[in-house]
């Protein structure tokens, strides 16, 4: 029984560390609070429905303005996309589409973009450095601070030339993109470009794959991306056109072509097919170190979620709970945080919730809370995606306002640990409580003393507040509390620590 106290002791004092992340615990299918009303700008409301209370800030309100004709219009301004980063690299700005760019404090605006920048990727390494790769082949490089832009480099030769088109991303390292090129005779070029050198260091031709397809989007290809790592380059390939099934076939020089592929960067020689048939998903990085394809229903081991590892080793079954259905999105956007992919339940039926999933077969996740979007049209749905260091979700939503009109009602929120709830990892070695867990008594030591300890459940609700007349050791009388996890905050005259405890 001894070590049984020991280990649980252990495990909470872990868990205590941890700052500003949800309780990492099985997947839970909690439906969507109706009690919650949308916040004004730059307010939030707490949903406190799942495992820790959850902060949720509303960022954006409605844009009115008159266009060229002398006619009023309405616009919503929301982020791109979950594979789109909405923050810079540490976190101190906040990008919405090509259009502002914010204080990710205030939510003030710090810029005005121009088109020049369109479209607009933040650098993975320098927080105030915007990149854009334009249609034409320029490459830009933009800079916040003194608000000029420069072109950098030209890929001439194509109709077109995309990032993704739309879902690719460039390394953790800003070394190496892979851009689409579209040639006048519907070959598609995999374009792989240097960003430290400035050049393009190859180029592999898919012929005929970009076909009759639009501007946007090949015909074959769904998207192109380098990995995080930037040694692999994945190709989607678009489940309805390039398949094994015989009938809606791309083949070239040969080859089938399907699924997702994986290639190596500095010369496009392929590696291994991972999954033969691709879903939405997002490019990250397994608790194991190896890099991973995060995707939705692919054909593989009756899940849900999945992980397929690019070096071809093998795929995880994440989840098979239907909560996480195909209509939903995949964020792996957090590259400072390893291990984790964000999701978003899109349909209210899914329960509409945001989680994180950890990149394991342990099958924990975090509880992001809901996003409240009624869903009823693409451009409501919220596709959230997570900061650089996965502590906060950036997420769209009509928080149940609607209706669906014409342009759809859609505002940014972000999602985060309530921070009256959060631990302070920098004033632990000040405060002891022992027995932990207890259904007795928990003694209270602090090398300062103590003004009130006020004790809350976890759905942060207060259930007691004490008074202590400034001493350094208190007796915490927890008889009358239930079983089950709490929170306890500590205060004293130059601040305050917030700790869990177990009631048995």
């Amino acid at each position: 029984m001894k070590t049984i106290l020991n280990i649980l002791f252990i495990v909470f004092f872990l868990q205590s560390v941890k700052a500003q992340f949800p309780n990492d615990i099985p997947y839970q299918s909690i439906t969507t609070p109706n009690n919650l009303v949308i916040p004004n700008v730059g307010e939030s409301v707490i949903d406190n429905s799942v495992s820790n209370p959850i902060q949720i800030t509303r960022i954006t309100e409605v844009f009115n303005y008159v266009d060229g004709n002398g006619d009023p219009q309405v616009w919503y301004p929301v982020h791109e996309y979950s594979k789109t980063q909405v923050w810079n690299a540490d976190q101190t700005l906040f990008r919405i589409l090509s259009w502002k760019v914010l204080d990710a404090t205030t939510y003030q605006e710090v810029q005005s973009l121009s088109g020049a920048v369109y479209p607009s990727y933040w650098s993975n390494t320098n927080p105030d450095l915007i990149w854009s790769f334009q249609e034409n082949g320029d490459i830009k490089k933009h800079t916040v601070s003194n608000n000029t832009t420069q072109t950098v480099a030209n890929i001439p030769g194509y109709e077109f030339i995309k990032l993704g088109p739309g879902e690719g991303n460039i390394d953790n390292n800003d070394h190496y993109v892979a851009l689409v090129g579209k040639k006048t005779n519907g070959d598609l070029d995999v374009i792989i470009f240097d960003l430290q050198a400035l050049q393009i260091i190859h180029t592999k031709t898919f012929i005929g794959a970009w076909d009759n397809g639009t501007a946007s989007f090949p015909k074959y290809i769904d998207w192109v991306s380098v990995s995080q790592s930037g040694n692999h380059v994945v190709i989607m390939w678009n489940h309805s056109t390039a398949t094994d099934n015989g009938v809606n076939q791309y083949i070239e020089n040969g080859n089938l072509h399907y699924g997702v592929e994986v290639y190596n960067t500095l010369d496009m020689q392929f590696q291994n097919r991972i999954i033969r048939y691709g879903n939405h998903g997002d490019l990250g990085y397994a608790v194991d170190g190896d890099e991973v394809l995060v995707q939705f229903y692919g054909l593989y081991g009756n899940g849900t979620l999945y992980m397929h590892k690019l070096n071809g080793t093998g795929s995880t079954v994440l989840t098979t709970n239907t909560d996480f259905g195909v209509a939903g999105h995949v964020s792996c956007r957090n590259i400072n945080r390893p291990g984790w992919a964000y999701i978003t339940h899109s349909l209210p039926n899914e329960t509409g919730q945001l989680v994180a999933v950890k990149l394991d077969n342990s099958g924990l996740v975090e509880h992001f809370g809901h996003h409240f979007s009624s869903a009823t049209s693409y451009d409501q749905a919220a596709m959230a995606v997570a900061s650089p260091d996965g502590k906060k979700v950036c997420f769209k939503s009509d928080f149940g306002t609607g209706p669906n009109t014409n342009p759809s009602v859609s505002y940014i929120f972000t999602a985060n640990l309530d921070p009256s709830l959060s631990v302070e990892e920098n004033q632990l070695t000040n405060v002891k409580l022992y027995p932990n867990p207890s259904n007795n008594f928990i003694n209270v030591e602090s090398e300062e003393r103590i003004k009130s300890i006020a004790v809350y459940n976890i759905t942060g609700q207060i259930i007691n507040t004490i008074m202590i007349d400034n001493s350094n050791k208190v007796k915490l009388n927890v008889k009358d509390l239930n079983s089950g996890l709490y929170y306890v905050r500590i205060s004293s005259e130059n601040g305050s620590i917030l700790k869990k405890i177990m009631i048995q």
